[in-house]
């Protein structure tokens, strides 16, 4: 194991380089836990750029499944992060990492964070290292990496899913709506077999949502060739065995969110899947973006909640079969 006791940043990045969502426990979790302890013992301080930018490298891994104690410590260690960066006073209107939300699906991993050097590596002669390294631009990126890591827990995310789920969940209004704009037999079954082998907890959310808005449509006279079901519930019945059930459900009765209409609920399967998104349905709910404070929300992480998941997909499968 690379030893980063003294670490230089390009040790640093070999090192978190090779964690990913197929790295072991026993190999990824000393590193994480490593990077989030010396973030956690001073998240203000003037090297937690360096520890944010581990654990964003890292959140593909912590974003599958980590060992508990290394997701608990990246997940306090980054909103610690959050907490004593975010509202520090700067001159800049934007910020890098708001630059490519439009663009930016929840592999934030495979993202340019300049946060190591304080350079992009696509080299944007506009982006100078003082705003790259700016607190609140290392703080953006810390929030980035609790809501990809645990999806809804962090309020402030700017809002803006990328174009490719914008132009996903036109395609799928049309069909729910019955007014389909291409093929709809051939659009569901491309996304019957979308989705990831190690998704995210809102990738793999945002699919079981898609699939339970648009069965109705696929099981319907429109569609007539039986291939269409079959694959939406191989798809579906993929999903279902990557979902953890490990943890109780912690809401209470009534508290998992409606599905009785299918153009808000097709929406909603695509907007659970990149953190933009995610925040454009917080601001749907009436999150106060400025407000952090307890409150008594909706809970929108009930959207992620394996419980309802669960649930979700077998009225899914009963309607397809």
């Amino acid at each position: 194991m690379i030893n980063t006791t003294e670490p230089t940043p390009d040790r640093l990045a070999e090192a978190w380089r090779r964690v990913s969502d197929t790295s072991p426990a026993d190999e990824a979790d000393p590193l994480v836990l490593d990077c989030a302890r010396r973030l956690a013992a001073d998240p203000g301080g003037e090297r937690a750029h360096v520890w944010v930018a581990g654990l964003v490298a890292m959140s593909g891994y912590l974003a599958w499944r980590p060992g508990r104690e290394a997701e608990r410590t990246a997940l306090d260690a980054l909103r610690a992060a959050v907490q004593e960066l975010g509202d520090r006073p700067c001159p800049h209107d934007d910020h890098p990492y708001e630059a490519d939300m439009r663009a930016l699906e929840d592999e934030i991993w495979q993202g340019d964070t300049g946060l190591l050097t304080g350079e992009l590596a696509a080299g944007d002669g506009d982006v100078d290292a003082e705003r790259i390294l700016c607190p609140r631009n290392v703080a953006g990126w810390a929030r980035l990496a609790v809501d990809v890591i645990a999806p809804f827990t962090v309020r402030r995310v700017p809002v803006g899913a990328p174009e490719g789920h914008r132009s996903a969940i036109s395609t799928f209004s049309g069909i729910v709506n019955d007014y389909p704009y291409g093929d709809p037999a051939e659009d569901l079954i491309d996304e019957a077999g979308s989705l990831p082998a190690r998704p995210t907890r809102g990738v793999l959310a945002g699919y079981l949502v898609t699939m339970n808005a648009t069965c109705w449509y696929a099981a319907s006279e429109r569609i007539t060739d039986r291939s269409v079901p079959d694959a939406m519930i191989k798809g579906v019945e993929a999903a279902v065995a990557l979902l953890g059930d490990d943890d109780p459900c912690a809401h209470a009765p009534g508290e998992h969110p409606s599905t009785d209409d299918p153009d808000h609920t097709s929406r909603v399967g695509y907007l659970l899947r990149s953190p933009g998104g995610r925040a454009e349905i917080s601001e749907d709910y009436g999150w106060d973006s400025e407000d952090e404070e307890d409150h008594e929300d909706e809970p929108l992480d009930a959207w992620v909640c394996p419980a309802f998941l669960h649930e979700l997909a077998a009225e899914t499968l009963v309607a397809l079969d």
